[in-house]
Parts: structure tokens; sequence; C-alpha cells
């Protein structure tokens, strides 16, 4: 018989998985734009929880890169160099397209229909100026696809790597998303995965992977800062209103039922 102790501590333990996997989601979507600090408080109040699963779950994600610790119990997005934007460039070519090499040979057909799905709504929501949703999807989609190799060793790493690199998704919009390069890309990907042709996927994600941050790392001043107009820090008094809308972490309300 479960005592009460018991289960408050399970309870709090899947609350501090929730923070931190709802900052994780955030980081990786784009939802945070280089060098926006953040405070421990703002992020609390907009996950609806107190203020000690926040500070665990944000020295976690410290200690793997994707936040910056700030005085007055605040952090911030990483600001990168172009030497370090090319260096995950490099690492994110071999892996993710070691990932989708063996996605090829095994994805099935619910696997590639949900790919497609996510495809057109990428199409759709561009069609509308969505970025915030665009930037999701294309999270969506790449993680879809790297899932489908069952390696989760392999996505362990993935993911780590995104969390450093989410952040400059915003840097792609408006320019270089407006390409057509991508929605023709994604379909190529799909093709070969139904052809189970991983040297054309695989290839095909390498070249998106290095396109993208290639892009990004052009994006560096001539010390090889990459120093884009930074966004106020959310949670100061004077920022207030600007920092709900751009945070919208939508981290939808966490249930602890």
């Amino acid at each position: 018989m479960r005592t009460a102790a018991a289960a408050d501590e399970l309870t709090d333990t899947s609350l501090r998985k929730q923070v931190y996997d709802s900052l994780r989601a955030a980081l990786t979507s784009g939802r945070f734009a280089p060098g926006q600090k953040l405070t421990f408080r703002f992020v609390a109040k907009a996950l609806g929880v107190s203020l000690t699963p926040v500070r665990e779950a944000v020295r976690r994600l410290v200690a793997e890169g994707a936040f910056e610790m700030q005085p007055n119990r605040s952090v911030r997005i990483p600001l990168m160099t172009k030497a370090k934007v090319l260096e995950l460039r490099d690492i994110r070519v071999a892996v993710e397209g070691l990932a989708v090499g063996n996605a090829a040979k095994v994805a099935s057909r619910a696997q590639i229909a949900n790919l497609r799905r996510i495809a057109r709504e990428i199409v759709a929501v561009r069609k509308r100026g969505d970025s915030v949703a665009d930037r999701e999807k294309i999270s969506e989609f790449h993680f879809a696809l790297y899932t489908i190799a069952d390696q989760p060793t392999l996505l362990r790493v993935i993911e780590g790597l995104w969390l450093q690199t989410g952040p400059y998704m915003n840097l792609l919009f408006p320019d270089y998303i407006a390409s057509a390069a991508g929605p023709a890309r994604r379909l190529r990907i799909i093709q070969a995965l139904q052809a189970r042709d991983s040297v054309a996927a695989r290839r095909e994600i390498e070249n998106d992977v290095h396109g993208t941050l290639s892009y990004v790392a052009g994006l560096a001043d001539e010390a090889g800062n990459i120093v884009p107009a930074l966004p106020s820090a959310a949670g100061s008094r004077r920022s207030k209103g600007k920092a709900n809308a751009a945070l919208e972490l939508r981290p939808k309300r966490l249930d602890l039922k």
C-alpha cells in the first residue's frame, strides 16, 4: 500500500520532469531567442508551478549547455560564435544523417503518413505567416523522422544538440525560410523513406542541416560573434508585456492528477 509520503514524492518527481520536459521542448522548437534572459519566477508563473521544480530543471539545462546562469535568479540563452555553430553543424550532420539513414530501412507506412501530415501542416502555417507554429512543426517533423530509427541513445544525442541550436531557428525567419527548398526537401526525404533508399534520405537531411547552420554561421560579425537583436528579459517589470508575448512557452498547464 502506497504511503502518503511516497505518493507526494512520486508527484514531486513527475512535476520536476514535466517542467524539465516543457523547457526542453521550448528550447528545441525555438520558442526562446538567442540571448534572451528568463527569470525563474517568470518561468514558474508561465508553467503554473512553484519555484523549486523550476530551479532544478534550469540547473539541469545549464549543465547541458542550453542555459547560462545569470545573477538575480535568472538564466540566459547562450550567444554563439561562428566557430561554435560550425562545430555543432558538423556534429549534427553526422548524427542526424545516421539516424535518417537508419530510419529509411525500417519506416512503416503509418510513420511515413505521419511525416506527410506534418509536412503539409508546415506549408499551411507558413502560408499564414505563423512563425511560432512554423518552428514547432519543423521540430515535430525532424523528431518524428529521427524517432523512426528506434535508436534511443542516438535520439538523446540529437536532442542535446537541438537544445543548443533550437533558439537559432529564430534567425532563419523571414529570409532563409522563404526559400522553396524546405518543402521540396521534406518531400524528397519522404520519397526516399518510401523507397527504402537510406543513401538518398541521409543525403537530404545532411544537406538540410548543413545549409541551415551554415546560414546561421554566416550571420556572424567580423569578430566571429553572432549577436542578434536581443529580446527583453522575460520577467522584468519594464518588459512584462513583451516578454509574455515572446516567451509564450505555450506549455500546456501541467496535469498533476
